[in-house]
């Protein structure tokens, strides 16, 4: 058998204790909990927090999760079991709405769909599986930027810029933020005609159990169409996003 590497199990202990504690943790906790002394805990703590895996509540000495392990997290592809129950539900979204409906993830300054289901309409929006957009102009891309922080978006955008493919589209970094403020403070995203025109898209997040952002769930159609009763439509979305919540909450 293998030779345990003590320091990485107890990083590794750390980190699953912060991460799925539902409030922040004393090093003194953390020790107890690991059987050793508190100094120990404080050296590797000292190391999550400098890589900027962990980080101190301010004005407390309690630890939280850090903006390395947000990031490192969302890289992380939605797989396994529990994505095998999220067909039927987007059928079910495309039914009740009439329009395309759609289940994306980040990849940088990206989304990629992951899964497709479309209504019997003839006129409709056929988005392929795997096919890859702009976050920045989508729907669900703007849902999903929406979980990062503002100063996380400057940083992702800051090399490449925004790219304009209509005149619709938002094309500086401090314009999509406060789009961005405006989709968390409604609770989902929209698109209308800034990455193809004519096409209208509503969006909203998927969260895991730790209450990340790690997906995204939306519509495309026509735009007249999609935004004739955007808040029915939207409440659709966002009650479909709820159902794959739980569903990826397991």
């Amino acid at each position: 058998m293998p030779k345990q590497i003590q320091s990485i199990e107890r990083v590794l202990f750390i980190l699953e204790s912060i991460m799925f504690n539902n409030e922040p943790v004393t090093g003194t906790e953390l020790a107890r909990q690991l059987g050793v002394h508190k100094s120990t805990v404080s050296h590797l703590t000292a190391t999550l927090v400098e890589q900027g895996y962990l980080c101190k509540v301010p004005g407390s000495s309690k630890l939280t999760t850090g903006p390395k392990l947000y990031r490192t997290a969302r890289m992380v592809r939605l797989s396994g079991e529990r994505i095998i129950a999220v067909p039927p539900v987007l059928a079910e979204l495309a039914a009740r709405t009439g329009e395309t409906a759609h289940l994306a993830e980040l990849r940088g300054r990206y989304v990629i769909f992951l899964e497709n289901q479309y209504p019997e309409k003839a006129l409709r929006v056929q988005t392929e599986t795997g096919s890859v957009e702009a976050a920045h102009s989508t729907a669900v891309g703007k849902a999903l930027l929406a979980g990062l922080d503002d100063e996380e978006v400057r940083e992702l955008l800051a090399q490449s810029g925004l790219e304009a493919f209509t005149d619709k589209t938002i094309t500086d970094v401090d314009g999509l933020l406060s789009e961005l403020a405006n989709v968390r403070e409604k609770g989902y995203a929209a698109d209308s005609g800034e990455q193809t025109p004519g096409t209208g898209c509503i969006a909203a997040p998927v969260h895991d159990v730790r209450g990340m952002t790690v997906a995204a769930v939306g519509i495309s159609g026509p735009e007249a169409r999609v935004f004739d009763d955007e808040t029915e439509r939207a409440g659709a979305v966002v009650a479909c996003a709820g159902k794959i919540d739980e569903i990826l909450r397991g």
